[in-house]
């Protein structure tokens, strides 16, 4: 190439310089600018609403909810499942767990006869040994010798019967012990599959084990609340029950900003319902793997928690559930 041609080349790169240089110093600008985080308040303390294994389905609708943000006591209702065929699993599991009592009743009846029966001979047989063995101890010289013998067999029968009638005993007492041996574990795996059946049917009504607010939970696919009316699989979160005195803050950071949001950083948190309300927070946690949030973008985001300055969460006006936005306030200041 000619020196003009150098010359010419380079004067396109000023130019190219000149225009860009205000456009990157723009960018560099946004991108140095402090990220805003958003998110939701949450409580440390709650109590987890899933939809528990039943059998016979792996999904249920959920029939009825308690409201949302409506304070709850212990044993009051939170959700309420439909039963699908539990109810009549249960009442046939039941009708079946009588008739096999009865069976075994009847049949423990019929053993005890034949048991009372078979007694009843070695007694009788006993008997007969008994008398047999006083007559045959009279001496032969007492007697002749054909009655003497006659006296001997029917000693030896009346022994050989006794040990008959013996043996027989116990028979019915062995047959006895394992037909009731079966017949046991039959009505114990029978009234098993009955309260299983009765657990599973209790738990499609779902109660509050401690006093809280009622937040209902997203959809881990969608992001959308779930509402009553809905069918969801088992292990779902439908709701949590939370401790207003327990609360955190915990929020969804673009990939491109969790660099500068590592624990220790100081925020000032704002709710969406309370514009007038700071509380200023500090990150205590932040995820190692970002996940999808297809609603907002197509980026990764980290989750981040934070917790309130010396526990204050705006005099008790933040509650469970509402949306929040923060923005970076600086560091922790040193002790």
């Amino acid at each position: 190439m000619n020196p003009s041609g150098h010359r010419a080349t380079a004067r396109c790169l000023q130019r190219l310089l000149v225009y860009c240089l205000p456009a990157l110093c723009f960018v560099q600008s946004v991108q140095a600018g402090p990220p805003f985080l958003t998110g939701k308040i949450e409580d440390t303390d709650a109590q987890i609403v899933e939809i528990p294994r039943l059998p016979g389905a792996w999904q249920r609708q959920v029939e009825w909810m308690a409201p949302e943000g409506e304070s709850v006591e212990p044993g009051d209702l939170l959700v309420r499942l439909d039963p699908g065929t539990l109810i009549e699993r249960e009442e046939k599991q039941r009708t079946d767990l009588e008739a096999l009592r009865l069976e075994a009743k009847r049949k423990q009846a019929e053993r005890d006869i034949a048991l009372f029966d078979a007694d009843t001979e070695v007694i009788r047989a006993e008997s007969a040994v008994r008398l047999a063995a006083i007559d045959a101890a009279v001496p032969v010289t007492a007697t002749n010798r054909l009655e003497h013998e006659r006296a001997q067999l029917v000693f030896a029968t009346a022994t050989q019967a006794l040990a008959r009638t013996n043996t027989e005993l116990a028979a019915r007492r062995e047959e006895d012990s394992g037909a009731g041996e079966v017949m046991r574990q039959r009505l114990e795996k029978a009234d098993y599959e009955w309260q299983r059946l009765r657990a599973a049917l209790a738990s499609t009504e779902i109660r509050a084990e401690r006093g809280g607010i009622m937040i209902y939970a997203e959809h881990p696919y969608t992001g959308k609340k779930i509402f009553p009316g809905e069918t969801h699989e088992t292990r779902t979160t439908l709701a949590r029950v939370a401790n207003p005195a327990q609360l955190q803050f915990r929020f969804w950071v673009h990939e491109a900003d969790i660099t500068i949001l590592e624990p220790g950083v100081r925020l000032l948190v704002r709710a969406d319902a309370l514009p007038g309300l700071a509380v200023p927070a500090i990150i205590n946690w932040s995820s190692k793997q970002a996940g999808a949030r297809d609603e907002w973008s197509q980026g990764g985001y980290f989750e981040v928690t934070a917790q309130p300055e010396n526990g204050s969460m705006a005099g008790g006006e933040f509650m469970p559930g509402m949306s929040v936005m923060a923005a970076v306030a600086g560091p922790v200041p040193g002790p």
